[in-house]
């Protein structure tokens, strides 16, 4: 049996002005892998952790071809988009003949010139490869669905945790079902629906029980009935203004569509129910800053800056919590992170021991906030790589560039770490691969939606989610959509709906 295998994947903010281009694939925590480089992320804490380890444990020959991810950002050039399209056609024509297909994608790219980055790849592949090779993808919890995604893919298998710590088994299930469906042991039939809803990221958590959870472990059930391949509910990324935006759910049966799309039915309506709970309110900023500075001796609170996170597309430079805790003189605190170039190149001229006075942040796109003017000590300089030591992503290295640790205040004060490139603090390494260790800190800031919450709940006393300004604000009503599908909730709280209209 011959599987080949590779991919795109990207999460695309369509309100952050700055594309992502090809080189962009290559910086920090993003890169392009090929040929054996795939298949030694065998083990890893990504989808090929899973795909790579099944593929081996069934004696699959797995081909691999290129593989290009990059952090949340905005739109894919065109050139970035072709130039790896291209090398994964090219991979595929050499390899063939093949039995099937295992792409890894993400599932809410956009491009420059196309709302769909994922349905363009899939149809590519599907005429290469012709109308009977099963192609098969795992696809991230936000994805939003397409229509050209659901025409030519055989088989869609959603991760069901958030944060996704469920990566590795998501692509072993996604191996599975295509390696089943190459042998005629199944034949799967997709039905899926969009439901007229979008929903911020912190309403899609699994850590508790959030309203998608609630159709999550229904779909956990529906997995464990005769006849269900795969059952997914997909939250969607709001972020994205494009016309097929918002929550879905997909179920493949094995030969029987009519059961497919009766349980993808049930799913739509357990989220459409549920539509009134999935509102967030996040916490002022000064409120959160004083609830933490109150607390117990020896507690750890994480500060969520929900609206600047670097895993979902924003600039990384949002400002308003540092504001917040210079103005409360606070103490014991650790801030990961702001993106500032040229405060970093500042600092490095300055060196280490150096004290400076520094205007950071605010400088992307005035929507994070205005620059704040901080005075501190350079206590350390860091290349900006490190292992990650968590859950997610284990056995990979991210990096944010080079990165500076500024002391405000002398020790015990407030420590600012400044980063070339923006991060997603979702690991303890973010912190102690810098010299500070995340349990001994009264209030830890995060740009983070919520993929912290698998490292840094375990060791929070409380989580506060802030509100702060950014383009990955819960507060969806004030974005200005002008692609997305109307009328759609919350925007259009009046909408009257059913799963039929939103099936396909």
């Amino acid at each position: 049996m011959r599987i080949v295998t590779g991919g795109i994947a990207q999460e695309t903010n369509t309100f952050q002005w700055e594309a992502t281009s090809l080189s962009d694939f290559t910086k920090g925590s993003s890169g392009i892998v090929r040929g054996q480089e795939i298949l030694d992320l065998d083990g890893t804490g990504g989808i090929y952790g899973g795909i790579v380890a099944e593929a081996r444990e069934q004696g699959v020959e797995l081909i691999p071809t290129t593989y290009g991810h990059a952090v949340p950002g905005g739109r894919v050039s065109r050139e970035a988009f072709e130039t790896l399209r291209d090398e994964i056609l090219a991979g595929i024509r050499a390899a063939m003949p093949v039995d099937g297909v295992l792409l890894g994608i993400h599932g809410a790219m956009a491009l420059e010139h196309s709302d769909d980055g994922e349905g363009p790849l899939i149809t590519a592949v599907r005429e290469l490869v012709g109308p009977e090779i099963p192609i098969v993808a795992p696809l991230d919890l936000h994805t939003n669905l397409s229509d050209e995604m659901m025409a030519e893919a055989t088989a869609f298998i959603g991760y069901k945790e958030y944060p996704h710590i469920d990566m590795p088994e998501t692509g072993r299930q996604a191996m599975q079902v295509l390696i089943d469906t190459i042998k005629g042991n199944v034949q799967p039939e997709m039905a899926y629906v969009r439901v007229p809803l979008i929903a911020p990221n912190q309403s899609m958590v699994t850590t508790w029980q959030s309203p998608l959870k609630d159709a999550i472990d229904r779909a956990r059930e529906m997995e464990q009935e005769p006849g269900i391949l795969a059952a997914t509910v997909l939250g969607g990324f709001p972020f994205a203004d494009v016309p097929f935006a918002g929550v879905a759910t997909i179920v493949v049966a094995d030969g029987d569509r009519e059961l497919a799309q009766r349980y993808a039915d049930e799913l739509a309506q357990m989220c459409w129910d549920r539509r009134e709970k999935f509102t967030i309110h996040p916490t002022p900023i000064d409120d959160a800053i004083a609830e933490a500075l109150a607390g117990e001796p020896g507690s750890v609170y994480v500060l969520a800056d929900i609206s600047d996170s670097g895993a979902s597309g924003t600039a990384g430079d949002g400002t308003e919590v540092l504001r917040g805790l210079l103005k409360a003189n606070a103490k014991s605190a650790a801030v990961a992170q702001i993106m500032d170039r040229d405060a970093v190149q500042a600092c490095i001229d300055a060196g280490v021991g150096a004290a400076v006075t520094l205007s950071v942040g605010g400088k992307h796109d005035k929507l994070h906030g205005e620059p704040v003017e901080v005075t501190g000590m350079v206590r350390l300089i860091h290349e900006g790589r490190f292992p990650m030591g968590g859950v997610m992503g284990r056995g990979t290295t991210a990096s944010r560039g080079r990165t500076v640790v500024l002391e405000i205040d002398g020790p015990g004060g407030i420590e600012l770490q400044l980063t070339d490139l923006r991060g997603h603090p979702n690991d303890l390494n973010f912190f102690r691969a810098f010299g500070i260790e995340p349990t001994e800190r009264r209030i830890l800031v995060l740009k983070s939606a919520a993929h912290f919450r698998a490292a840094f709940e375990p060791i929070a006393t409380k989580v506060i989610e802030v509100d702060a300004p950014g383009i990955s604000s819960p507060k969806l009503d004030s974005f200005g959509y002008t692609a997305l599908r109307r009328p759609i909730y919350p925007l259009d709280p009046d909408i009257e709906w059913s799963p039929e209209q939103g099936r396909r």
